[in-house]
């Protein structure tokens, strides 16, 4: 029997496809996942406000061991396109790329990133690796599996940053992940590699300020946001957005906050050119972020986010309506890029 729970936002139109907003429902208290429910709520009233008819879609663990049953009310449903913010489980997020392979095997339309460019971005190793096959400057990263690979990452200078390979949403991101001697980087991937069996990065650690570039489109993508992070003026946090940066609002790390700011013409084409050509890379498409940190004059992309925040009061949205545009257009816009994706795929088979 399917899990899969749908709850009407509004009531279906006379013959009218509705959307269907998915997202993961699990039993946890991790803020990052509890936020996409909240992230889905306000989504569901902005497309209800512009005309769509909405649904969600609760996607269990149970769903993805058994697909067949989900995908097959999925196509009966006939759905205008799926809204989704199914970013997997807190124990399986790579889950959220094989959720989309399913809808692309069956022409399913949905918002945001392609499959591949979701299973490329949650592992972390494979994204840096090819960024740096094209040319595009990485830090220099060591995959870890066992303690006795801490001898293969000689090359490598204190202080170091350690993290899991395959999470997001800074998951494994704490007071451990920066090492600064040999006792404290044995401690943190023996503690590491116990939480995250799929293995831990080691890379050199970037101490300038960090960079995040918002883009929306199916390429040529549309600046949306250009923020900096300068860790300078934060001197008694941590020199890098924690997972209770992000998610603790009573953490002291809270407070970390990326600015507006405005850049020298050559340092921002330097940032926004680096940064589109590694969404490029990464076959990035509908709405995603790209991080870059800067170390000794040099620019590094160090992450992209195909899933970044998209509530309200998010970043990408906050800075949408700085441009000009309202909350519901941007949702809006997301959900045409998606449509017209898929009608340009169906074209070329």
């Amino acid at each position: 029997m399917m899990n899969t729970k749908e709850q009407s936002i509004e009531p279906p139109g006379c013959g009218q496809r509705p959307v269907f907003i998915t997202a993961a429902k699990e039993n946890t208290l991790r803020q990052d996942l509890l936020d996409s429910l909240l992230c889905r709520e306000e989504v569901g009233r902005a497309l209800s406000s512009e005309g769509y008819f909405v649904y969600n879609l609760d996607i269990f663990q149970a769903d993805m061991a058994h697909p067949k049953h989900l995908i097959e009310h999925l196509k009966n449903a006939n759905p205008l396109c799926i809204f989704n913010l199914f970013e997997g489980f807190g124990s399986a997020p790579w889950l959220e790329a094989t959720f989309c392979e399913l809808l692309e095997k069956n022409h399913i339309p949905y918002t945001g990133n392609p499959s591949s460019a979701l299973r490329l971005c949650i592992d972390k190793f494979a994204l840096q690796s090819q960024l740096k096959k094209e040319g595009i400057p990485v830090p220099l990263t060591y995959y870890l599996q066992t303690r006795e690979d801490i001898a293969k990452i000689h090359e490598l200078r204190f202080p170091l940053f350690i993290k899991p390979r395959s999470e997001d949403g800074s998951v494994g991101i704490d007071s451990k992940s920066l090492v600064r001697n040999e006792k404290e980087l044995q401690e943190s991937v023996e503690e590491k590699l116990e939480m995250f069996p799929k293995g831990i990065l080691a890379q050199e650690f970037l101490s300038g300020s960090e960079y995040s570039v918002s883009f929306i489109g199916n390429a040529p993508f549309k600046t949306i946001a250009l923020w900096t992070l300068d860790y300078s003026r934060y001197p008694n946090v941590p020199a890098y957005l924690s997972y209770d940066a992000k998610w603790d609002e009573e953490s002291p790390e809270w407070n970390l906050w990326p600015e507006h700011v405005d850049l020298s013409g050559s340092i921002k084409q330097n940032i926004l050119a680096m940064a589109s050509s590694a969404a490029e890379v990464a076959g990035c498409k509908g709405y995603f972020r790209v991080d870059i940190r800067e170390h000794n004059g040099n620019f590094f992309v160090i992450d992209i986010n195909p899933n970044p925040a998209l509530t309200r009061d998010s970043g990408l949205a906050r800075q949408y309506v700085k441009n000009g545009g309202t909350y519901e257009q941007l949702v809006s816009e997301i959900l045409q890029l998606a449509i017209e994706n898929s009608e340009k795929r169906s074209g070329h088979e």
